[in-house]
């Protein structure tokens, strides 16, 4: 037994022990398997690149490797380097892509500055002297030495007396929606006017803020249609088998909402303002406070404006309704037939009310008019100008 060992020795010199190769055997079948590996790897990925790439472009929904990044990256590249002005040296190269995106910056600025330049603040209002106090609230009249609101609070225009056709537009509703309210105040050039409902909230908020843009105000007053009460301009509507006193009383109401506007606007009243009956108390109440009226002919027998001229008032005439029917080549249209008018009798008044869409066609339209040789005037500058037809 003590020879055991040695034995075992003896055989081992002679022969490979089976652990021994076994152990050869997984370790060559390491280095087998790390070598496939490190040779496979290029040719995989360079595959899988191609296929991503080529899925991409068919279905989209293939997730972008790092490779495919870099692809897109190159290709986004040659696009801005064909895009880039041939006569700009190479040490500027690096500039070029800064200088092309400022040229709408550049315009936005330019059209941003046009509109700013129109919307220079009014005066402060009220004036208090311009001022009664009422049942309902503070109300406008007469004021010393001639002081009169048309006047005092209109925007100032200097160019009345030129031969250059003149257009004024009101935009109504004001006070009732308060996007389109702040769309209307700060995207439209401050000589268009604003037409304030009675029943809007925070009214006397909305009236200055208006003023600090440039914009006149006027003071909507609801009157009968024709088929009141099913179309009903709301609960302080002058009506025309009302007495003169009740309707005088829901005049005062209405006046009593807001201060610091220049006149009044007729809403509807397609019956009411053909009624000279009914219409002159109301008129006659109006002309002594110092307003101005415009009519808005929501009929074309209106009574209004005959009325005004015969109280010596001073008055304004709707022309066209700009956005009767709310489509942007429906605006245009109707903006190009106010030019027409504009060239035939040298002013014109439309109306619109505030939408969006008629609030962006109107601004877009605004800085037309000048390569037309027509000029954009608040309200107030056409004062008695328009034919009574």
């Amino acid at each position: 037994m003590a020879d055991e060992p040695e034995l075992k020795t003896a055989t081992r010199q002679r022969s490979i022990s089976p652990l021994m190769a076994a152990w050869a055997i997984v370790i060559l079948l390491l280095v087998i398997t790390i070598a496939w590996i490190a040779f496979s790897e290029e040719p995989v990925i360079t595959a899988d690149v191609g296929s991503a790439v080529n899925q991409d472009n068919l279905t989209g929904d293939m997730p972008a490797t790092s490779a495919t990044l870099e692809i897109r990256d190159e290709q986004e590249q040659a696009v801005n380097d064909e895009r880039q002005p041939t006569n700009i040296n190479d040490n500027n190269s690096s500039d070029s892509p800064e200088t092309t995106s400022t040229i709408p910056e550049q315009s936005t600025n330019q059209q941003v500055n046009s509109l700013n330049s129109t919307q220079t603040p009014l005066k402060p209002a009220p004036n208090q002297n311009l001022l009664v106090r009422g049942e309902n609230g503070f109300k406008p009249a007469l004021g010393p030495d001639g002081l009169i609101a048309w006047q005092e609070y209109a925007r100032p225009y200097t160019g009345a007396d030129n031969d250059v056709p003149k257009i004024a537009l009101m935009v109504t509703d004001i006070g009732l929606n308060s996007r389109s309210s702040n769309a209307a105040i700060d995207n439209l050039p401050g000589q268009i006017d604003l037409a304030y409902s009675p029943y809007g909230r925070n009214l006397q908020d909305w009236m200055d803020r208006g003023r600090a843009k440039g914009h006149e105000g006027f003071l909507m007053i609801p009157t009968e249609p024709v088929n009141y009460p099913a179309n009903d301009p709301g609960p302080h509507t002058l009506i025309t088998d009302l007495s003169p006193r009740d309707n005088l009383l829901r005049l005062d109401w209405v006046l009593s909402q807001v201060t610091g506007y220049v006149g009044v606007i007729n809403h509807m009243g397609s019956k009411f303002t053909t009624s000279e009956e009914a219409l002159n108390p109301i008129m006659t109440d109006l002309q002594s406070r110092g307003l101005m009226f415009v009519d808005a002919r929501s009929s074309r027998y209106s009574m209004a404006a005959r009325i005004a001229r015969a109280l010596n008032m001073p008055r304004a005439i709707n022309d066209r309704y700009i956005d009767n029917v709310i489509t942007a080549e429906e605006i245009q249209s109707q903006l190009r037939e106010l030019e027409i008018t504009a060239n035939t009798f040298g002013v014109a008044l439309g109306l619109a009310r505030a939408t969006p869409l008629t609030i962006d066609q109107i601004a877009i339209w605004s800085e037309t008019l000048s390569n037309k040789g027509i000029e954009l005037v608040p309200v107030t500058a056409i004062a008695n100008r328009q034919p009574i037809r």
